[in-house]
Protein backbone atom coordinates (compact mmCIF):
# COMPACT_ATOMS: atom_id res chain seq x y z
CA UNK A 1 0.00 0.00 0.00
CA UNK A 2 1.21 3.68 -0.99
CA UNK A 3 -0.01 6.97 -0.40
CA UNK A 4 -2.86 7.77 -3.23
CA UNK A 5 -4.39 3.97 -2.56
CA UNK A 6 -7.82 3.44 -2.14
CA UNK A 7 -8.47 1.11 0.71
CA UNK A 8 -11.54 -0.17 2.61
CA UNK A 9 -11.64 -0.84 6.31
CA UNK A 10 -11.95 -4.73 6.31
CA UNK A 11 -12.52 -5.81 10.09
CA UNK A 12 -15.33 -6.91 11.59
CA UNK A 13 -14.38 -4.40 15.49
CA UNK A 14 -13.59 -1.90 13.81
CA UNK A 15 -16.11 1.31 13.58
CA UNK A 16 -15.47 2.40 10.03
CA UNK A 17 -15.51 -1.51 8.65
CA UNK A 18 -16.51 -1.41 4.94
CA UNK A 19 -15.84 2.47 4.48
CA UNK A 20 -13.89 3.33 1.31
CA UNK A 21 -10.30 5.92 2.15
CA UNK A 22 -7.48 6.77 0.58
CA UNK A 23 -4.20 6.48 1.98
CA UNK A 24 -2.37 9.80 3.11
CA UNK A 25 0.29 8.85 5.39
CA UNK A 26 2.06 6.54 7.32
CA UNK A 27 2.42 6.87 11.01
CA UNK A 28 4.85 4.08 12.38
CA UNK A 29 4.31 1.10 13.89
CA UNK A 30 1.83 -0.38 16.05
CA UNK A 31 3.49 -3.42 16.54
CA UNK A 32 6.15 -5.06 14.39
CA UNK A 33 5.82 -5.54 10.56
CA UNK A 34 2.07 -3.30 11.29
CA UNK A 35 1.84 0.65 10.22
CA UNK A 36 -0.85 3.04 11.33
CA UNK A 37 -1.92 4.66 8.31
CA UNK A 38 -3.27 7.95 8.10
CA UNK A 39 -6.76 7.41 5.90
CA UNK A 40 -8.94 10.39 4.82
CA UNK A 41 -12.63 9.36 4.61
CA UNK A 42 -14.30 10.99 2.24
CA UNK A 43 -17.89 10.07 3.91
CA UNK A 44 -16.85 11.39 7.32
CA UNK A 45 -14.69 14.04 5.93
CA UNK A 46 -11.86 13.26 8.11
CA UNK A 47 -8.77 11.39 7.94
CA UNK A 48 -7.80 8.67 11.04
CA UNK A 49 -5.17 6.11 11.68
CA UNK A 50 -6.10 2.99 10.86
CA UNK A 51 -3.44 0.15 11.30
CA UNK A 52 -2.64 -1.68 8.17
CA UNK A 53 -3.38 -5.22 8.78
CA UNK A 54 -7.24 -4.01 9.00
CA UNK A 55 -7.05 -2.27 5.49
CA UNK A 56 -7.74 -4.25 2.13
CA UNK A 57 -7.03 -2.63 -1.45
CA UNK A 58 -10.23 -1.46 -2.66
CA UNK A 59 -11.11 -4.06 -5.67
CA UNK A 60 -12.89 -1.89 -8.46
CA UNK A 61 -16.59 -2.99 -8.84
CA UNK A 62 -19.61 -1.53 -9.59
CA UNK A 63 -21.29 -2.06 -5.85
CA UNK A 64 -20.05 1.32 -4.17
CA UNK A 65 -18.87 0.78 -0.64
CA UNK A 66 -20.65 1.13 2.77
CA UNK A 67 -20.80 4.58 4.13
CA UNK A 68 -21.69 5.42 7.88
CA UNK A 69 -23.86 8.05 8.67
Amino acid sequence: MDLGDLVLVDHPRHPLNGCQGKIVGRRGLRIPDDLWMLVYVPSRMRSFLIPRSMLKMEERSDVPPRTLQ
